[in-house]
């Protein structure tokens, strides 16, 4: 059998070697225009509603999930719907019939979410997820300082403010996730037995603090041949309460 196959290859070999040619054109074409994913995405065809509210599994499940679920449900191109709730946050998974159907979905969620927004909690930050799942990573990359000249804060910035902002407008990018770095942020400590002994109760630091970082218009002022930016907050603190 095996000396029969090669009689015909050496007798047919111009046919043999064309079919290979074509073959091999065939697979260089197929490598270039193939979607290829760094990770594959075996999830189903879906939409993400995210939810942060910082409450209990019970008191968000109650409060949010549940009522999303309801909300959500009864469009004919949805075919499940699945949602989740833990310590501070939430997901309702909105599952397609037809992958092809996702735009009209996703037009069906964002007025569901609008409609019903005025019986969600006030303070809870509501998001619906990119156009792909966490299974859909077709690149990675990382800013590396070499020399040491930058932290991981700034570092995280300068992915933020620049490079992730021209990778979002190259086409077929649905979404650029930062992973790692750190964020800027202000951390207040409270000592409840000396807020007891002025009689300052937590609901006001939160207050104030919230204040703070409620800014108004200003104006710019020339000093010594230096400008510096005026801006009035809406709340202030006072040293003497606290």
């Amino acid at each position: 059998m095996i000396t029969a196959i090669i009689e015909r290859v050496i007798r047919f070999r111009w046919i043999v070697l064309c079919a290979v040619a074509a073959l091999a054109a065939l697979s260089v074409y197929a490598l270039r225009t193939a979607a290829l994913d760094a990770i594959p995405d075996i999830s189903d065809p879906q939409i993400i509603v995210y939810v942060k509210w910082p409450r209990s599994p019970l008191v968000i499940e109650t409060e949010v999930t549940e009522p999303l679920i309801k909300a959500l449900a009864g469009s004919p191109d949805v075919r499940a719907l699945r949602g989740t709730s833990h310590m501070g946050f939430s997901f309702v998974y909105v599952i397609l019939q037809h992958p092809d159907r996702r735009a009209a979905v996703r037009q069906f969620v964002t007025e569901r979410l609008n409609a019903i927004r005025s019986q969600l909690p006030a303070d809870a930050d509501i998001a619906v997820g990119p156009n792909a799942s966490s299974m859909g990573w077709v690149f990675q990359y990382a800013l590396v300082d070499r020399q040491g000249n930058r932290d991981l804060r700034e570092l995280r910035l300068l992915n933020e403010s620049v490079v992730k902002t021209a990778l979002q407008s190259a086409p077929g990018i649905a979404e650029v996730a930062s992973v790692g770095g750190l964020e800027k942020q202000f951390q207040v400590k409270l000592f409840p037995p000396l807020l007891s002994q002025r009689g300052i109760s937590l609901k006001r630091v939160v207050a104030a603090v919230q204040g703070v970082f409620e800014e108004a218009g200003g104006r710019t002022i020339e000093v010594t041949g230096r400008e510096y930016q005026l801006r009035g907050g809406v709340g202030s603190w006072n040293i003497d309460d606290l």
